[in-house]
């Protein structure tokens, strides 16, 4: 794995303390660290990280407000981790450009959370996923305008998109399929494509559109 870099803000030492501990258990990530938005905007280095981790309730500018901020360039890629989880944070966060939103208690797989983002993918918790899907159930009256429709998809990459909008990781869908972890993910980047979407809700929104949930 080549070198990666890392921005972190978080305000409390805690629990950037163990972020840090869990990161730092791979010594091709090389972090940055901040404790407030106003300190990651003063910083002389510069703000194109591969990777830029922050939470929402921090003190001062929210993390809101570094990612309207920080994703006018379309390329940079943020993960949320958070405990706040009231529906305006979230879609607020997925909104304005964030690839991920977990919480805080989810670090145990953050490692394979960050290679999903940096592979181009996007990863939100089953519980975040559940509101996001709430949030379709209404009826769809208007027809996609990009014309994409679900025969585009494989069988195979069809039951793949289904397996995601019940909740399951790319490691469970490669148990399930005996297949690597690496091929799931390129087949996930397959489905984006085919899709025309780039984050995991526009990637819901679509399989709503097409009646599989």
């Amino acid at each position: 794995m080549k070198s990666v870099s890392i921005g972190i803000i978080e305000d409390n030492l805690d629990f950037l303390q163990s972020l840090c501990g869990v990161l730092e258990e791979n010594p091709n990530l090389h972090l940055t660290t901040w404790n407030s938005a106003e300190a990651f905007w003063a910083a002389e280095e510069a703000k194109e990280w591969d990777l830029l981790i922050l939470d929402i309730g921090l003190p001062g500018m929210s993390g809101i407000d570094v990612l309207k901020t920080y994703h006018t360039i379309e390329s940079r890629k943020s993960l949320v981790i958070s405990s706040l989880q009231t529906d305006d944070a979230i879609f607020s966060a997925l909104r304005n450009g964030a690839s991920g939103y977990i919480w805080k208690s989810e670090l145990d797989s953050l490692h394979d959370t960050i290679q999903t983002l940096l592979d181009g993918g996007s990863v939100i918790s089953p519980s975040i996923a559940a509101k996001v899907l709430l949030s379709f159930r209404k009826p769809q009256t208007i027809l996609d305008p990009t014309g994409v429709g679900v025969e585009v998809l494989t069988p195979r990459e069809r039951q793949i998109l289904e397996l995601i909008v019940e909740g399951d990781s790319p490691h469970q869908i490669a148990s399930l399929f005996g297949t690597t972890v690496g091929t799931v993910r390129q087949q996930i980047k397959t489905i984006y494509k085919k899709l025309q979407v780039n984050t995991r809700v526009q990637m819901l929104k679509k399989a709503r559109q097409f009646g599989i949930f």
